[in-house]
């Protein structure tokens, strides 16, 4: 075995696929589990603001309770209850939690008809009344518009025994989730703010199959498993040994932010996982000095990267930056190389970025799309980001993200007087805190040795995460994501110093067992298991932490 783990290779061997892929194997069977729900209303009523849709019942019945699901539009309803259908009596407001979700209200009346009319034009795609024996009471009729309709009770199957984050959407979800059903079925698309590789991305399981929880956070659980596989060869590539890499893997996957981010159907996945594939294929060409497929391979993510997000613009300066060092020191530099620099980091990542928009041009206040159309959207969206001046209460500074000291709360709820359950985005500390250590090893490092691999990881993290302190708008703790794999990276650096001056190997699996005790001990609190409110008090580091 510990030949096994401190063999050095140059190559990929199939040792190391079997190893990668059992890691990947055993992480993906832990992401999956209550992933979502594979089932959601999928037939919608499309009612206009201020109409009036009227539900009849057999006889005059005590209605308890309502539960209801809303699709991509989303509205209130004025609730008014009849026993004539003549003299109609306010009761009340259906409220709505955002797109694609899962809400219920309490009536306690006894009625034969029920009106509702939504505030502003909506979807509804299931809604069902139940008795004080929480059975579902069957309707008579539902009119709209003076026709009968069906849509909005022939989905009984999916109606969940409990609302939660696994039958609903959360957090962005409401943006992001909403703008891949669109793109799945040629709506006018929501989200601009962002391109739109990620939701393109993300709509693919809803073409194939349906609208439903597992389906807009499968993608982006793909994509987390894969950042799990990509540390595994970036260790290797690295340092050049086997208990490398699978540190630099088990790091990603025991991570508590990674696997509460990557689990939501949102599109920083994607973003974080291209951004480490175009930098593994830039190291790799720095490192072997071998030109073909790396930077191709490397410029096509970073088209990917930043027809996600712009963040990874940052990117494509830290890979230039680390790029004309390489080829100038060891005088690589050729009118050949230029060329096809050119290609493979200007042409291939604006095809993929306008690409990304030819594939899908729908946007909400666009007719049709061109060039024209690109430049106003571009503008739009730089305008948005400059000017945005809402404030929020899981905001936080750049500087405070090291430390994981205001996580975002990204779902909360209660059951009874005692049980709670959440989903925040929270690193480990194990991983976050000892990174700061990590980094500021590798820069002395660096100073010590020169060494280029240490450049390599400190430019890319400087320059992706610098930028940050000019940034005045609304930031969150998931902005730090794509810097954190380059800092877990780090810390493998030391591991691997400590560990060939003293000769000592188990100074990783102290280390490792540490940060998988911390994975567990804060598994409740990102992946929305119920547990005792004072579980959730005791693992609590600072005050800013919710839960």
């Amino acid at each position: 075995m510990k030949k096994f783990l401190n063999s050095e290779t140059k190559k990929i061997t199939k040792k190391d696929l079997i190893v990668v892929m059992t890691i990947m194997l055993l992480y993906a069977v832990i992401s999956f589990i209550n992933l979502g729900s594979w089932q959601s209303p999928n037939t919608f009523l499309n009612l206009e603001g201020n109409k009036e849709l009227v539900i009849e019942f057999a006889k005059a019945v005590d209605v308890v309770k309502i539960k209801y699901f809303n699709g991509r539009l989303d509205s209130d309803y004025k609730i008014l209850t009849s026993n004539d259908n003549e003299v109609y009596d306010y009761a009340g407001v259906l409220e709505t939690k955002g797109a694609f979700a899962w809400n219920e209200v309490r009536l306690l009346k006894k009625i034969k008809y029920i009106k509702l009319i939504p505030v502003a034009d909506t979807d509804l795609g299931e809604i069902a009344f139940y008795n004080n024996k929480k059975e579902i009471i069957k309707t008579k009729k539902i009119i709209y518009n003076g026709k009968k309709v069906l849509k909005i009770t022939d989905e009984e199957e999916t109606i969940p025994k409990q609302i939660s984050h696994l039958n609903s959407t959360y957090f962005d979800e409401i943006y992001f989730a909403r703008s891949a059903y669109e793109y799945a079925n040629n709506l006018l698309v929501y989200e601009w703010t962002h391109p739109p590789l990620g939701k393109l991305i993300q709509a693919i399981p809803i073409k194939l199959f349906k609208m439903a929880p597992f389906y807009y956070r499968f993608m982006g659980n793909i994509a987390g498993i894969l950042m799990v596989g990509v540390m595994y060869f970036f260790g290797l590539l690295l340092f050049k040994k086997r208990k490398y890499a699978i540190m630099s893997s088990l790091l990603m996957a025991l991570d508590c932010f990674h696997f509460a981010h990557t689990r939501m159907g949102t599109v920083d996945s994607f973003l974080v996982l291209f951004i480490l594939l175009s930098s593994y294929y830039m190291g790799k060409y720095i490192i072997t000095k071998v030109e073909k497929r790396n930077l191709l391979l490397s410029g096509i993510f970073l088209g990917c990267s930043i027809a996600v997000k712009w963040i990874g613009c940052y990117l494509a300066v830290a890979l230039a930056f680390v790029f004309l060092i390489h080829v100038t020191k060891n005088k690589l530099w050729t009118k050949k190389l230029f060329g096809k620099c050119c290609v493979y980091f200007v042409v291939i990542p604006v095809v993929i970025y306008v690409g990304s928009y030819l594939i899908y041009p729908k946007v909400s206040w666009l007719d049709g799309f061109g060039i024209k159309e690109l430049q106003e959207q571009t503008m739009r969206m730089y305008e948005y980001h400059a000017t945005l001046k809402d404030q929020h209460f899981f905001s936080s500074m750049y500087y405070t993200w090291p430390l994981s000291y205001k996580p975002v709360w990204y779902y909360s709820q209660d059951a009874g007087s005692n049980l709670h359950a959440g989903i925040t985005g929270v690193g480990n500390v194990a991983i976050w805190w000892v990174g700061i250590v990590g980094f500021i090893y590798m820069i002395y490092h660096f100073l010590k040795t020169k060494d280029k691999n240490s450049f390599f990881l400190i430019t890319i993290i400087l320059v992706m995460f610098a930028p940050n302190i000019l940034i005045d708008r609304v930031m969150f703790l998931y902005h730090y994501f794509p810097v954190l794999p380059f800092v877990m990276l780090a810390i493998v650096l030391m591991f691997k110093d400590i560990v060939e001056k003293y000769k000592k190997d188990y100074f990783i699996l102290i280390y490792l067992l540490v940060v998988l005790m911390v994975f567990i001990v804060y598994y409740p609190a990102i992946s929305g298991m119920f547990m005792n409110k004072n579980y959730f008090e005791y693992i609590k580091i600072f005050k800013t932490w919710y839960f």
